[in-house]
């Protein structure tokens, strides 16, 4: 065997155990519930790419040459893609329970303060607390 097959093979073998690795990783983060379902479907997902990169690496190195780049350049490109791409949706919903929490926040800083004043008026009517400072 030449020299490229060799490394060919071991960059199968490579993305089989990634694949096969990432995939158990993300089931048993699901099961002890430190990684929501959702999130979950995205690293599903891209195990599976990567497995299915491993089982038929055929196919890989087919596109590999139809868009002239060499196997190791594809491979790092397609999984920098995904990275990045899976990368940026989580800041997306990052972002947004970022703003979720600072609202739910102000709104709890409202009604401890309409508590306090009800509690502090002698008659139980307190007026209305003012916006936040």
């Amino acid at each position: 065997m030449s020299g490229k097959w060799l490394i060919i093979a071991g960059a199968e073998r490579l993305m089989l155990l990634g694949g096969l690795l990432a995939f158990v990783i993300t089931i048993l983060f699901v099961r002890k519930r430190d990684i929501r379902e959702k999130y979950a479907f995205g690293w599903v997902g891209i195990s599976f790419i990567v497995l299915l990169g491993g089982l038929f690496p055929r196919v890989v190195m087919r596109l590999a040459e139809e868009l002239r780049l060499s196997y190791s350049s594809f491979v790092l490109y397609i999984a920098l893609g995904f990275g990045y791409l899976y990368a940026f949706s989580v800041s997306i919903s990052l972002s947004r329970q970022f703003r979720r929490n600072r609202r739910l926040t102000q709104e709890i800083a409202l009604l401890e303060a309409r508590v306090r004043n009800l509690e502090d008026s002698p008659s139980g009517k307190g007026k209305p607390p003012g916006p936040p400072a």
